[in-house]
């Protein structure tokens, strides 16, 4: 509400300020056709004597340029309220011509006052090029006024300023990751580069979901290192949407491989879909904490609630036991039944058959005490 005030009574400055420059228009006409309102009888002594004492006073009417001036500038004021018309087809070159017709009509014209005609004729031929000159300049100060603003609200949001250049060389090696990009700047969309020229150091991709981080950044880097032969881990969270990805763009790409690479998909949701492997392969660890990891990873996969209650009594003792049984089983026969079904196998025995086998070995012993005791307890 405040807005529309302040807007309306910007337009009402704006009227006012025509009006003065209209105001010194007829002024400008009174003074130097006298002679012609004489003979029309449209003469007031009122206001003669109003502008006799201007010119005594002020000198105003020494020369006939004086009140045009004040008339354009006064103009120039009232133009700046204009409003922006969008749909206007307004172009510089209708402004400079309209702008050169109104000054040779408006300024130029002095000379009409001194013609060998009538002065009646001369009047009337001054008074019709002044205000067509007026009207060409008050049209080239609103076109211009309009075509400003357009060009201001153009870019409301202030991206010309904002904009910068950004790099577009494109910088490759052996190892480089390069993303297309393409930016504005300087009134225009320009193409560059994002060089990742050295890719080891690690990336990390931020956005929300649905930004366009995978379409954008991460199918470039499959895509990239497959074509320059690195062996990739793709943890595909919408599977198969990567994955497809990485499949079909290897096939295109074995020749960048010295040793031809395999392509293996684990899948624990649609194991029809998983190639069979064993999570917990005894070549894989060295001692019990390897085991333990192993465990941690497999419990908190399979009840995702207890991530929130890491520490947790009854988190921790499941995953130590299972740890227990999986080193065990590594042990036993150097791993010869090592496997993911016989630890579940295993696990599912009676507390009985585990408890003596398990404490039969030293280094399991002290790892399973607070079992012991309460089992025996």
């Amino acid at each position: 509400m405040a807005q529309e005030d302040d807007l309306r009574a910007l337009g009402k400055i704006m009227d006012f300020m025509r009006g003065i420059s209209v105001l010194f228009l007829l002024i400008n006409c009174y003074w130097f056709c006298y002679s012609a309102f004489e003979t029309w009888h449209f003469t007031l002594a009122i206001i003669d004597k109003i502008l006799l004492n201007f010119q005594r006073t002020t000198g105003l009417f020494s020369s006939v340029l004086w009140t045009k001036l004040f008339c354009v500038v006064f103009l120039g004021l009232s133009c700046l309220g204009t409003k922006g018309v969008k749909e206007e087809k307004i172009t510089w070159g209708m402004i400079y011509s309209a702008l050169a017709v109104g000054f040779v009509l408006f300024f130029l014209n002095w000379w009409l006052l001194v013609l060998p005609i009538s002065a009646v004729g001369a009047a009337s031929i001054y008074i019709f090029s002044l205000s067509l000159g007026y009207i060409c300049l008050l049209m080239a100060g609103v076109w211009m006024s309009r075509l400003l603003k357009n060009n201001l609200m153009d870019d409301v949001f202030n991206m010309e300023n904002e904009s910068f250049m950004q790099e577009t060389r494109l910088m490759q090696n052996e190892y480089s990751v390069n993303l297309p990009t393409r930016f504005y700047y300087k009134k225009k969309w320009n193409k560059g580069w994002i060089n990742i020229v050295n890719p080891f150091r690690a990336s990390m991709v931020l956005g929300t979901p649905g930004s366009g981080k995978s379409y954008a950044i991460v199918n470039n880097y499959i895509k990239q290192q497959i074509e320059k032969g690195f062996a990739m881990y793709i943890y595909d969270y919408k599977f198969p949407d990567l994955s497809e990805i990485a499949y079909n763009h290897l096939l295109h790409h074995l020749d960048a491989y010295e040793v031809k690479p395999q392509f293996f998909v684990i899948n624990f949701d649609d194991p029809r879909k998983s190639h069979r492997c064993n999570p917990i392969n005894p070549s894989f660890m060295t001692d019990i904490s390897d085991a333990y990891e192993s465990a941690y990873t497999i419990m908190l996969n399979l009840n995702r609630s207890w991530i929130q209650k890491q520490g947790d009594f009854f988190v921790e003792s499941p995953i130590i036991l299972l740890a227990a049984i999986i080193w065990f089983l590594k042990i036993y026969e150097d791993g010869k039944y090592c496997t993911f079904p016989h630890a579940i196998e295993f696990l599912n025995r009676p507390y009985a058959q585990i408890f003596p086998i398990l404490t039969a070995y030293d280094e399991l012993a002290n790892y399973l005490s607070p079992f012991m005791d309460a089992w025996e307890g």
